[in-house]
């Protein structure tokens, strides 16, 4: 009986703690579907990127950007972190120009400031379009191909003809 006793403040308390816990995440914000656009942007390019946000109003919110190589694997440190100024009655929007033209996709993540404490939104990866500032990567020249190719017609007609001529 006295054992009883003593679990029942525990179950309480847990019981409470637990009450409160559930109410603050029910009170958070909801993120909406991230949009960057354009859709599939260029290296070095600038990208205009909106959320709608319901729910609790923030005091502030944010948009972090990463830029990583696929080739390579590399991610680079420089994450920009930009605020979003509110455009409409709950959608926020930033442009943020790209800094790395070797890049091949980017890595947004909304923060929001409620309360004093802040939430994220779940990651949305943007793969970035062909490199498109003139810099091949080292390959050949699109279209050197056809001068070995007139060479090569050229030295077969006069190999043709030598064994005619003979």
């Amino acid at each position: 009986m006295k054992n009883e006793r003593k679990f029942i403040p525990i179950i309480v308390i847990i019981s409470l703690v637990g009450t409160i816990a559930g109410s603050v995440v029910a009170a958070g914000v909801t993120f909406g579907t991230i949009t960057v656009t354009p859709s599939g942007p260029a290296a070095l390019s600038t990208v205009t990127i909106s959320v709608p946000i319901s729910g609790e109003a923030p005091s502030e919110v944010r948009v972090t950007v990463e830029e990583c190589n696929g080739k390579t694997g590399v991610c680079y440190p420089d994450i920009q972190n930009v605020s979003m100024p509110l455009i409409s009655s709950s959608i926020y929007r930033t442009d943020v120009t790209l800094k790395h033209s070797d890049a091949t996709y980017i890595t947004c993540k909304i923060v929001a400031k409620i309360g004093g404490v802040w939430q994220q939104s779940s990651d949305k990866r943007v793969n970035l379009s062909a490199n498109t500032d003139g810099n091949n990567d080292g390959k050949k020249t699109p279209g050197f191909e056809v001068v070995v190719f007139a060479i090569a017609i050229g030295v077969s007609l006069i190999v043709i003809r030598r064994k005619r001529v003979k």
